[in-house]
């Protein structure tokens, strides 16, 4: 019996993409993590009772897309039933996203158009070109305005057998209601840094650079994907902010990086993002540290002496302090608020010895 919350299905999978220069995603045997949910899909497929409408909740780490792209092979695969190949003329296209029947739609600006969705509507009873349903993605579904949402309950109120709609999204409060009770929705969770680490291991990455990759890329997709040095020259960038933070010595031209880094608002929180992650890293090992000098679980081995010296300059409470800072940093700016307003009171508080307050 599968547990059902507020009236419809919950599942809880994972991710995983396939190694870097392989050409597709192999069947969900290969698929890492969530066993449960492996299962689940695949018995939609054995039995043929696939969902007419679904949602894919969860981080966007998570990258749900692939999972909703490797469901699509399993039901339009030439060569296997329950599964798929992998390699197969739709398994290859669908992977590509230039299926002739697979929809991979994403709002247009800051929203859907209503436009957009009554392309749906309207595409909903045509039949399958080459396919056995038309799969229908929709990106960030949450990003449907009062119209477009509307619109799309239509879809949902009068399913058509040779379709299949996933939507996709990391806010599933912001969607109606009535849309949500419509579909079943599946819970996605980010693999832990521990599963990332020994699937790397088991790929042949050493020790090291396992641990490292793990805590440093977000997902399995990303971690699979890394080039580790371009990863360490990132890292040397960062140990230098760092240090300059806690010296308090060049601060203004970290700020001025800050600054050019903003004027592209998508690269920046990319990059931000990832300068927060491993400025977290380098911070929660200074404090390992101050506890114990010799300590083995610290995660950038190769970064111990700097980081002892490091250590003299900030107390454990103001390193919890400067964590919780650049959080509601990045939590500020991702809610689109000005960067460079932000950036300024940032590095104006911590010129002010805020910190030292703590």
């Amino acid at each position: 019996m599968i547990a059902t919350n507020e009236g419809f299905w919950v599942f809880y999978l994972l991710d995983y993409e396939p190694n870097p220069g392989q050409e597709c995603v192999l069947g969900f045997d290969e698929l890492y993590g969530n066993r449960l949910a492996r299962q689940i899909l695949s018995s939609y497929l054995r039995n043929s009772i696939i969902p007419y409408s679904m949602i894919f909740s969860g981080p966007a780490s998570a990258n749900m897309l692939s999972f909703a792209l490797a469901f699509a092979k399993g039901i339009n695969c030439l060569e296997m039933e329950g599964d798929f190949c992998g390699h197969c003329r739709h398994c290859i296209e669908i992977d590509k996203e230039i299926f002739i029947d697979l929809n991979v739609l994403q709002p247009d600006g800051q929203n859907y158009k209503k436009e957009q969705i009554i392309y749906l509507v309207e595409d909903n009873y045509k039949k399958p070109l080459k396919a056995k349903r038309k799969i229908n993605i929709l990106k960030e579904a949450h990003k449907m305005n009062d119209m477009a949402a509307n619109a799309f309950l239509k879809v949902l109120e009068e399913p058509a057998s040779m379709n299949v709609f996933i939507l996709l999204t990391d806010n599933l409060r912001a969607m109606l209601p009535t849309i949500t009770s419509r579909c079943q929705t599946l819970k996605f969770s980010p693999l832990s840094s521990r599963e990332i680490e020994t699937s790397l291991k088991q790929k042949g990455y050493d020790e090291e650079k396992a641990l490292l990759i793990s805590y440093l890329g977000s997902t399995m997709d990303s971690a699979l994907s890394t080039d580790f040095n371009q990863l360490m020259k990132k890292r040397d960038n960062i140990l230098s902010i760092l240090e300059s933070l806690l010296t308090q010595k060049g601060t203004d031209s970290i700020l001025l990086d800050l600054f050019n880094l903003g004027k592209s608002r998508e690269k920046f929180l990319e990059y931000f993002a990832e300068l927060v992650n491993i400025l977290e890293l380098l911070l929660r090992d200074i404090m390992i540290l101050k506890i114990d000098n010799e300590s083995n679980f610290v995660i950038n081995i190769d970064y111990k002496n700097k980081l002892r010296e490091l250590s003299r300059f900030i107390t454990m409470e103001k390193t919890l302090f400067l964590i919780r800072k650049m959080e509601y940093l990045l939590r500020d700016i991702q809610r689109n608020l000005n960067v460079k307003v932000l950036l300024q009171e940032f590095m104006t508080s911590y010129s002010n010895n805020e910190v030292d307050y703590v």
